[in-house]
């Protein structure tokens, strides 16, 4: 149980799910997102809090897929999960479709691929260095009033992802932290 709500099940495991849980059965394969590691559990807390429902979804540097289905379970509309990793595309796929959700679009590519699309809510689980890097297309691809959640920050880090949030005109809403990880959620005013 890595959230009020979401449970991880990897595939070849069993799980009697509770009343009030969401079961998300996962193979990762060789992608990042087992749901083990604190980044992926800050992401979903912030979904569980902050997605509101009928959301249009970008997850950028989606690995396994994890949080694109999270949200999707969680009562988004849409979803697109990207990553620069060929080797990880398949694998999101097929745990969208172990979930039964075939509607996610999964694609191969770093963020501008995602063009002039607007989203309402974006995460992006990345590295601290690349979050501070690629923070112009977050805020570009975010609708006006929509929120970004930035997680893969080690603590120490998080002054570079700060001074890009204040340099894009972020506004932040809340810090979370879990062990030695820190996930910033932001808004983009209109």
């Amino acid at each position: 149980k890595i959230s009020e709500k979401i449970v991880i099940c990897p595939t070849w495991e069993k799980y009697e799910q509770k009343s009030g849980e969401i079961k998300i059965s996962l193979d990762p394969g060789n992608a990042f997102g087992t749901g083990t590691h604190a980044t992926t559990q800050l992401c979903v807390r912030a979904e569980e809090k902050y997605m509101p429902q009928n959301a249009d979804i970008a997850d950028i540097g989606t690995g396994s897929g994890i949080l694109a289905i999270c949200a999707k379970k969680l009562g988004a509309k849409s979803a697109i999960g990207v990553d620069t990793d060929e080797t990880v595309e398949q694998t999101a796929r097929d745990n969208a479709h172990i979930n039964g959700i075939d509607d996610i679009i999964f694609k191969t590519s770093d963020i501008t691929i995602l063009g002039n699309e607007r989203y309402d809510f974006v995460l992006a689980n990345i590295l601290h260095n690349v979050l501070a890097q690629i923070m112009p297309d977050l805020k570009r691809i975010t609708k006006p009033n929509g929120m970004i959640v930035l997680s893969g920050i080690l603590n120490g880090k998080e002054g570079v992802v700060f001074e890009s949030i204040e340099k894009n005109n972020l506004t932040v809403v809340e810090t979370l932290t879990q062990g030695d990880w820190i996930a910033i959620v932001v808004k983009k005013e209109k």
